[in-house]
């Protein structure tokens, strides 16, 4: 199935960058970020106007769920970009929400709004046959000599999962 709405939070979007697959997010119908993202993507990532992909939308919480995002902030439970993020994907009904981090991942399921990251894109794209096995394999190479840290034995599993993906029926 292809999801149709997704929001991201920056990591996987600045991981999807370092890793030169941004490209991934145009399997994608809709993929938004609210502002406070794609404020911390200006500064981390250079002329990061030039480098954002068309289809990603920047858009404005609206005020409730601007409301839910500064409660999680100021308890601690996420920075401010996933808060928005997250609120975001769970006032739109987003059919993934995309975070590379833990907390922001179990609050996601604890919301019911479905989360995967960095990786689950790549194991995705190469599941539905938009990656050969030898894209699908630099890919997942590039995503680990990104800044996303991956335990080993995720690498092995993910590593794994792609064999499987890819191994004659």
């Amino acid at each position: 199935m292809r999801p149709e709405t997704v929001v991201c939070d920056t990591g996987p979007v600045l991981h999807l960058q370092e890793a030169e697959a941004l490209d991934l997010l145009s399997l994608i119908d809709s993929v938004y970020v609210p502002w406070a993202v794609d404020r911390e993507l200006m500064r981390l990532v250079g002329d990061w106007p030039a480098h954002r992909p068309r289809q990603l939308q920047v858009v404005e919480l609206e005020t409730g769920s601007a409301e839910q995002a500064a409660h999680w902030t100021a308890a601690g439970l996420l920075h401010r970009a996933e808060s928005e993020a997250l609120a975001l994907a769970h006032h739109v009904k987003a059919h993934w929400y995309l975070t590379d981090d833990t907390a922001a991942r179990e609050l996601a399921k604890s919301l019911g709004v479905e989360a995967h990251g960095s990786l689950g894109l790549v194991l995705w794209a190469a599941a539905h046959g938009h990656l050969s096995r030898l894209r699908s394999a630099a890919r997942l190479e590039a995503l680990f000599g990104s800044s996303l840290w991956v335990s080993p034995s995720i690498r092995e599993q993910a590593r794994d999962a792609l064999k499987r993906i890819h191994s004659p029926s």
